[in-house]
């Protein structure tokens, strides 16, 4: 096949055309009017939506405001370093009753290591056990320094008072420490980082 410049230009004016077609189909609706010229798309819902509603969380939560990342975090860190060891093989059961104010990916992808969070031994966990004494964490916003808050991510120091007591109100002692969390916005706040150190 002989090709020429003239049958190259033809060629070129022919996919010229098409595209101008195509763009400018893009650059107006069925009604007539030319939405290419709007920095926004001019289509969409006429009237507002509704925000999301708020999820609902177990009754265990239901004072807390999901809107505050410091509350969603106390309840979290109150929840997380609370046991029953009598009835519990380990912490793992407070870390899934705390669940509901994680991140979901931050808490699969970390919940088996929830078990060696606190800083209790195996031979601590036993004699709390044996005791049939039940640990109850009080948490509070540390005076500590924190990274700057943003508009979605909020770090804060939490000191952590975890009290172990026997069933007749014997206090068998106490250990307090330092729990860092980060809580992100997910529409609402969720912890998504927790360390001790």
């Amino acid at each position: 096949m002989n090709t020429t410049p003239r049958t190259h230009r033809r060629a070129a004016l022919a996919l010229l055309a098409a595209l101008t077609l195509v763009i400018g189909g893009c650059g107006s609706d069925d009604s007539g009017q030319d939405t290419g010229d709007h920095p926004l798309d001019a289509g969409g819902p006429t009237t507002s939506l509704p925000a999301p509603s708020t999820p609902d969380l177990p009754q265990a939560f239901a004072g807390v405001d999901q809107t505050d990342p410091e509350q969603v975090m106390l309840a979290a860190a109150t929840t997380l370093f609370s046991y029953t060891p009598a009835d519990e093989p380990n912490q793992l059961a407070a870390a899934k009753r705390a669940q509901p104010l994680f991140d979901e990916r931050y808490y699969a992808d970390n919940a088996a290591s929830f078990i060696a969070l606190a800083p209790i031994t195996g031979n601590q966990w036993q004699d709390w056990a044996q005791a049939g004494a039940r640990v109850i964490a009080v948490a509070a916003i540390g005076g500590d320094d924190h990274p700057a808050d943003q508009s979605g991510r909020v770090s804060r120091v939490v000191t952590v008072t975890q009290t172990a007591t026997t069933p007749d109100g014997k206090t068998l002692g106490t250990n307090t420490f330092a729990a860092y969390f980060t809580a992100t916005k997910l529409g609402v706040w969720r912890v998504n980082a927790v360390a001790v150190r």
